[in-house]
């Protein structure tokens, strides 16, 4: 009698441990982001989860900017993998509501401009926060394809893997100013392109 209840004791515990792997096994599926994922993880920012990156677009400054001549994004990036994924410069748009995609400016062009901007820069880089709640442990690195001049060194590209994020703030020229409705930021990949909508409203 006694054997008995021990053996099903034993069966029982066995069931509730396979329970439990095939729950770790589907949570841990799910964070795998095979298929691309967009949330709003804050009131002006996006989140784009993907098997490759991971990016967050922080349209805070820009919300509060419609009409002027530049557009600036907060962004951070970061890998989901082991291995480094390449972000070059210009593989980098916005998708204005028109249709129209605008790229990253070179850097020479960028610096030639930089009376228009200047006012907006010193703004956006004071009502921009470190996008860090996602950071988890990872090394930090600039996201620096457009310095301001004087103050560091163009970069045609950053690599990011699951151990390294790259934050900065990015600088659009909008033909015509920025205007409300339905945005896009995308960044073109090997495997894809990877698209974060937001909303400008007026």
């Amino acid at each position: 009698m006694q054997r008995n209840i021990i053996l099903g004791s034993l069966v029982i515990l066995g069931g509730v441990f396979l329970l439990s792997g095939c729950g770790t096994t589907s949570e841990s599926t799910a964070q795998n982001f095979t298929e691309p994922a967009i949330d709003q993880p804050g009131r002006t920012i996006m989140r784009y989860r993907g098997p490759e990156v991971e990016v967050l677009v922080d349209y805070k400054f820009a919300a509060q900017s419609l009409g002027d001549g530049w557009l600036i994004l907060n962004v951070a990036v970061t890998g989901r993998e082991s291995r480094s994924e390449e972000i070059a410069r210009r593989s980098i748009k916005v998708k204005m509501p028109d249709g129209r995609k605008v790229s990253i400016p070179e850097h020479k062009e960028f610096t030639r401009a930089y009376p228009e901007y200047q006012s907006a820069a010193r703004r956006a880089a004071l009502a921009s926060s470190p996008l860090d709640f996602t950071k988890a442990g990872r090394r930090s690195c600039d996201l620096a394809f457009q310095p301001l001049p004087g103050t560091g060194i163009a970069l045609e590209s950053v690599h990011v893997n699951f151990r390294r994020i790259c934050q900065g703030l990015l600088y659009f020229p909008i033909p015509g100013g920025v205007q409300p409705g339905n945005w896009t930021f995308i960044i073109e990949l090997e495997e894809g392109e990877v698209r974060v909508p937001f909303v400008l409203e007026p």
